[in-house]
């Protein structure tokens, strides 16, 4: 099964003769309500035994302007993890919003030996743990209780 993360290029392949319902934009039908099919796809991306490193939506020592630039013409709901600029032991998660873009703190408080995003997340293992339990739960950040993390931005390696 190939999996699209692109949002699709807007082609296609034709001679259906009609039988498929159009593919709406930027979607991926899997016969589920959308909610359902999105989530649950977010979260099958995040392989929670890979290393931070090792995952594709890990962008390392991008900057915040970079991150924006990458997440601009994608669709709400788009994420990945960066370095922190401000304190270089953190980590940013950066999310395309309806209203923006949001940068949001990971911090990984020693006493737990647990990563916390914001103030009030519950504490995780690992930040990849973190990204899947936000791919299918909402966010405890404000500005953004109404969303989960949905398209995964793959960094491109140059």
């Amino acid at each position: 099964m190939t999996l699209n993360l692109d949002g699709g290029n807007g082609t296609s392949s034709g001679g259906n003769g009609g039988q498929l319902p159009p593919k709406k934009p930027g979607g991926l039908s899997l016969g589920l309500p959308l909610e359902i099919s999105t989530a649950r796809g977010s979260a099958d991306l995040v392989d929670v035994d890979l290393p931070l490193e090792r995952q594709g939506w890990y962008h390392g020592s991008i900057t915040r302007i970079e991150a924006e630039a990458v997440l601009r013409l994608l669709r709400e709901g788009s994420y990945l993890v960066r370095n922190s600029e401000s304190t270089k032991q953190d980590y940013s998660l950066s999310l395309k919003s309806a209203r923006g873009f949001m940068h949001m703190r990971i911090q990984k408080n020693e006493e737990l030996n647990a990563y916390i995003l914001g103030q009030f997340s519950k504490p995780f293992d690992s930040i990849p743990e973190m990204v899947r339990h936000f791919s299918v739960n909402r966010l405890p950040i404000r500005g953004a209780e109404h969303m989960c993390l949905l398209h995964p931005v793959i960094a491109q390696l140059l």
